[in-house]
């Protein structure tokens, strides 16, 4: 038996593959994120929807809206198998993967910025810029959260990067140093 994740990447690399062969991925990707924040607002559906006890023409009139809206038929197909073998609650991790995939692909990176106080857009967007020039990625998305501990400056996070640029890091230092 497949764990949640293994069938998660199984599903999403060939759900890719056939709509980059259709040139079809933006519009799939589109209607996951939206199919998705539909689970994502209702955090019981995809149990109800994987429930052995709960009927099955029920399950279907609670997901037929949603195949109903696709525009793209391999994402109404791909509702249908799991409807149909009991797998929605692998749904969201199937879309995670299918966009982890996208973004590898076009080199997009998700980033957070830590600061003190809430940047700017203007700073924001100059900070991708720099983060999008050291990365190598095309397209640099943003998050800022604030960290009043920092003292002052910025940290940058990415799944594999990290950017310290803290007061409180550079004051850790000399302490280091200092006490050495």
């Amino acid at each position: 038996m497949l764990d949640k994740i293994t069938f998660a990447k199984r599903y999403s690399k060939a759900l890719y593959e056939v709509l980059e062969d259709q040139n079809q991925v933006e519009a799939g990707l589109s209607e996951l994120l939206s199919i998705k924040q539909v689970f994502d607002d209702n955090s019981s559906l995809s149990r109800v929807l994987t429930d052995v006890s709960f009927p099955e023409d029920k399950k279907e009139s609670l997901i037929k809206p949603l195949i109903d809206n696709s525009d793209v038929e391999y994402v109404k197909n791909l509702l249908k198998v799991l409807l149909g073998a009991n797998k929605m609650d692998e749904f969201t991790l199937i879309v995670e993967e299918f966009e982890r995939s996208y973004n590898e692909k076009n080199k997009i990176v998700h980033a957070d910025a830590l600061s003190v106080v809430p940047l700017s857009d203007e700073q924001k967007q100059k900070l991708a810029d720099v983060f999008k020039a050291r990365v190598g990625a095309n397209e640099v998305i943003l998050d800022n959260k604030v960290d009043q501990s920092l003292i002052g400056g910025v940290i940058l996070k990415s799944s594999n990067v990290i950017f310290d640029g803290s007061v409180k890091t550079k004051i850790n230092n000399i302490k280091k140093l200092l006490l050495s």
